[in-house]
C-alpha cells in the first residue's frame, strides 16, 4: 500500500513537472527558448484595395487559421512592401495560448483557457488584420521579393516545426524586378529576368492562395495559378490554391 501510494504522489509530481510552461517572451508570449512547434505566415497583399464584402471571408479564413494553430505556435502576418520590397511589413506577430478543445481538464480550465485565447490572441489580431485590409493601396505589389524575405527568416527554417505560408493576394507580382503587367504570367520570362536570381528555397513548407476575387482580371487566373504553382514547386514547396 505505501509503495503504491509513493507511485502515485511520485506519478502526479510528474505529471503536474512535465505539464509547467515553458519561459515565454513578454511582447509576443512566444517561448523564450525559440521552439516554436509550428509558425504560420500570412501575407495580406493590399496593393489593390479590398472590396467591403471581401472581409467576412478574409475574416473567416484568418480564423481557421488562428484555431488550428497548436499552443504556443507562431502566427505573423505581413504585407508586402514597395518601398522596400525584400522587407514586408510585419503587422502582428503572437503565439497562441492554446485553443480550450485541447486543455487538461485536469489542470486547466477551458472557459479561462478561451477567454485567454479570444482576449489575449485572437482579439489583437483581427484588429490588425481589419487596419492592414483598409490600409491604402500600394503602388506596386513585389510578392515575389516578400516570400523570398519570407523563407529567409531566421524562425522559419528547417527544424522550427511546422512551417505554412498563406497568401491572401490577387496574386499579381508587379516589381521592378519582374511585372505580370508587362510580361504576363510567363515563368519562362521570370527564369530570365534578375529577380530570379533570388529563388526561396522552401523546403518542407506548405503554401496556400487564397485569391482574392476581382470584377476583371488582368490575365486569365488559370495562368496566374500556374506560374505560382511552377515557382513553388521548383522552391520545393508543398502549394495548393483554395479557389
Amino acid at each position: 500500500m505505501i509503495a503504491l501510494m509513493l507511485g502515485g504522489v511520485f506519478g502526479l509530481f510528474a505529471i503536474v513537472a512535465f505539464n509547467q510552461p515553458p519561459s515565454l517572451m513578454a511582447d509576443t508570449q512566444c517561448r523564450m527558448d525559440r521552439k516554436d512547434p509550428a509558425h504560420t505566415i500570412i501575407l495580406v497583399d493590399q496593393s489593390d484595395p479590398f472590396n467591403p464584402n471581401d472581409l467576412d471571408w478574409v475574416y473567416e479564413f484568418v480564423d481557421a487559421e488562428a484555431r488550428s494553430l497548436p499552443k504556443y505556435g507562431r502566427l505573423t502576418v505581413m504585407t508586402p512592401n514597395a518601398e522596400s520590397p525584400y522587407d514586408p511589413k510585419v503587422v502582428y506577430v503572437a503565439c497562441s495560448p492554446g485553443s480550450a478543445a485541447d486543455a487538461n481538464p485536469l489542470f486547466q480550465n477551458p472557459k479561462m483557457i478561451e477567454q485567454t485565447w479570444q482576449n489575449d490572441f485572437y482579439k489583437p489580431l483581427i484588429a490588425k488584420v481589419e487596419e492592414t485590409l483598409l490600409d491604402k493601396r500600394q503602388p506596386s505589389s513585389p510578392l515575389s521579393e516578400a516570400i523570398y524575405s519570407i523563407a529567409d527568416r531566421a524562425d522559419f527554417q528547417e527544424g522550427e516545426g511546422l512551417r505554412r505560408v498563406v497568401l491572401v493576394s490577387d496574386l499579381m507580382q508587379h516589381s521592378d524586378g519582374f511585372s505580370f503587367y508587362k510580361t504576363g504570367a510567363d515563368y519562362d520570362a521570370y527564369l530570365d529576368s534578375k529577380l530570379a536570381e533570388t529563388k526561396p528555397q522552401m523546403e518542407g513548407v506548405e503554401v496556400v492562395a487564397r485569391v482574392v476575387p476581382r470584377q476583371i482580371y488582368d490575365l486569365p487566373i488559370s495562368d496566374v495559378k500556374s506560374f505560382w504553382r511552377a515557382y513553388f514547386t521548383e522552391a520545393g514547396a508543398e502549394y495548393g490554391s483554395v479557389n
